[in-house]
């Protein structure tokens, strides 16, 4: 069963059409790379959260839970990225999969740094180990649990890193036992740690489902979005819906439904440390919205209920001159934009807003603070007179 949906797919596609654009070879190359390693990365996890949903995300699958993309408060001011976790009931067992998407070859020397050799290079590129990486992530997971008091239900947590089929890994410095597998024998590799059989499943001492999908619940209700990166790198397009048809909004945790519990019988504590306890932010609706809702059955007991995120849409565009629109974006900014075919008003529009707001290169709009949009219209029919008359 899937209590957290993957949108990584989604992202991906986003990102492809976003480096099609046309304006993409015009921006920075700094915010190019940038983009071109978000995709890289969305690729591995979306093919990683493939093959389980695969193996365990059937909804009649009482004994796993899978959860996507979640983010967690990692008690030192900061977060842990989950790229997938797997809870299983009868095993009592969490795992915790990480994807990287490493073509090259995987290598380590005695110190544990780690490198990637890719053909055509005659050095290789050094890269963070990954190892560590998700051992920090179990640190996190491991401390979760204690506070919530869920340690007897998962007694193990187990990691595992992730890298594309086509990936090789240098076993002569890779040992067999340091946790890293191509995407095509990760499960197989799980199933020696969390795996079960018939038999064992009969005599299994395992946590009732309830108990399995309520702390699933838990988990998703303290997850903790992370700032769209293209806001981050400040190219984000304010139209009312830049992502393809049917992806969910890109900072928007999408979930599954969980079919109707129990009540379950172990609840949380009631205190909780702040880096734990604190609720997901709520989110004001303001203007035209469309509810994106976490749609779990309400949970039972201390369960915290999953919030509702709500995506505001920006306003519809109106056209302030001729050939010049104005868009009003969620945040309040204001966002002018010309035909790509009106020189004169892009023109015009130009010398009103250089200096004074944003040029949005990938969109080709001037994003503007209200009282400098508020000056940009009012003189923008005496700008355009200026540039046809000179």
């Amino acid at each position: 069963m899937i209590a957290k949906k993957s949108t990584r797919a989604a992202e991906y596609a986003f990102a492809s059409e976003v480096m099609k654009s046309p304006e993409f070879a015009i921006l920075p190359a700094a915010t190019r790379k940038a983009i071109q390693t978000h995709r890289s990365g969305l690729f591995g996890e979306k093919d990683t959260a493939h093959i389980l949903d695969r193996e365990f995300g059937a909804r009649d699958n009482d004994r796993h839970v899978v959860i996507h993309d979640l983010r967690l408060p990692d008690g030192l001011g900061g977060f842990a990225q989950f790229d997938h976790i797997l809870l299983s009931r009868v095993s009592r067992t969490a795992a915790i999969f990480e994807s990287k998407n490493y073509a090259g070859r995987i290598s380590k020397n005695s110190e544990d740094e780690w490198h990637v050799w890719y053909n055509g290079q005659r050095l290789p590129t050094d890269i963070p180990n990954p190892v560590a990486q998700v051992r920090r992530q179990r640190a996190v997971l491991e401390a979760w649990f204690k506070v919530r008091g869920h340690t007897k239900a998962f007694e193990k947590i187990g990691v595992f890193v992730v890298i594309p089929p086509d990936g090789s890994l240098n076993r002569k410095t890779i040992p067999g036992d340091v946790p890293i597998y191509k995407s095509d024998n990760v499960v197989a590799a799980w199933m020696g740690f969390g795996g079960s059989t018939p038999l064992s499943r009969l005599f299994s001492s395992g946590i009732s489902g309830q108990h399995m999908l309520g702390i699933a619940r838990q988990l998703v209700a303290d997850h903790q979005p992370e700032d769209d990166i293209y806001i981050r790198l400040g190219i984000d397009p304010g139209s009312p819906d830049p992502q393809p048809t049917g992806a969910p909004a890109r900072d928007t945790p999408a979930v599954e439904t969980i079919p109707e519990q129990e009540p379950v019988t172990q609840s949380a504590p009631s205190i909780m440390p702040d880096t734990m306890s604190a609720p997901p932010p709520q989110i004001e609706e303001q203007g035209e919205a469309e509810q994106e809702t976490a749609s779990m059955e309400e949970p039972s007991g201390d369960t915290p209920e999953p919030q509702i995120r709500v995506r505001r849409k920006a306003g519809a565009a109106v056209e302030v001159c001729a050939g010049i629109f104005e868009r009003t974006l969620p945040d309040g900014r204001i966002a002018f934009r010309a035909a790509k075919d009106d020189d004169i008003g892009r023109e015009a529009l130009s010398s009103l807003c250089k200096g004074r707001a944003m040029w949005n290169p990938l969109y080709s709009n001037w994003i503007c603070e209200m009282e400098v949009a508020d000056d940009v219209r009012a003189s923008l029919p005496a700008a355009i007179q200026t540039v046809q008359t000179s």
